[in-house]
């Protein structure tokens, strides 16, 4: 692979994590909006924005590396992208495997936003039209009468919130393990196109050395033409060397 094809392949990727980076923010902003994420926990909604910064930033650093043709940062974003992509691999492979202890999240979750968040629990039930937890009249809302929430006739609902709200759960979790196994795809590729453009570009030595090689060609160029004089001439990197008269 050439120098230019992994130059474009990095930035490439990376704009496609930056856009996924993006979407996870709007994932976690929608979390926090949704009242049955609520429920459960606000770290996942939470946790989703701030992984969703990460990846947008460490994108950015991936395509200024790349763009830059700088060693040096492209090696900082291959470990930080690398320790990122572990990261996530674990929570997702954490996230999928873990059915065991949903209903104890749930209603641990419902326990505190009985006592402490009512208005989540009224939002739940209107929205899934449904009362209580694991019966119609397990910690209903609203709690003087929690009756009413079967009865009233504002709302009568007559199933419970439990089997709903495992779903829902199941649902995203499922959702947010799948996006980070695709992101996390992605990631490696960009790993790989970093890796293959860090052994591509030259070290600082080796550009050194292609400096001073121009130098003496150019040197020896104007040796070979006695009759002509010699003008300055610089050479990226700041040295200034002689090339002859009249050259461009």
């Amino acid at each position: 692979m050439s120098l230019s094809a992994g130059r474009t392949f990095v930035i490439l990727t990376n704009t496609l994590t930056l856009i996924a980076g993006l979407i996870l923010v709007g994932i976690g902003i929608y979390g926090i909006a949704s009242p049955d994420v609520r429920l459960y926990s606000n770290i996942i909604p939470l946790a989703t924005i701030i992984v969703g910064v990460l990846v947008f930033l460490i994108s950015i650093v991936g395509c200024c590396g790349a763009v830059w043709e700088n060693r040096t940062v492209l090696k900082g974003y291959f470990i930080i992208l690398l320790i990122l992509v572990l990261l996530q691999l674990i929570v997702v492979i954490i996230s999928l495997i873990d059915t065991q202890n949903i209903e104890s999240i749930l209603n641990k979750g419902w326990q505190t936003a009985y006592d402490k968040h009512p208005k989540v629990i009224r939002d739940i039930e209107d929205e899934y039209s449904c009362c209580g937890f694991k019966d119609v009249h397990d910690r209903a809302i609203p709690k003087r009468s929690p009756e009413a929430c079967t009865e009233s006739p504002w709302f009568g609902y007559k199933t419970s919130c439990y089997q709903s709200l495992y779903d829902s759960y199941k649902r995203h979790q499922t959702a947010l393990g799948i996006w980070g196994i695709i992101l996390a795809v992605i990631q490696v590729l960009a790993l790989v196109f970093a890796f293959i453009l860090i052994r591509r570009l030259p070290d600082d030595e080796e550009r050194e050395r292609d400096y001073r090689s121009e130098h003496q060609r150019l040197v020896q160029e104007g040796r070979g033409d006695p009759g002509r004089g010699t003008t300055p001439y610089h050479v990226p990197g700041g040295r200034g060397v002689h090339a002859p008269y009249g050259s461009t």
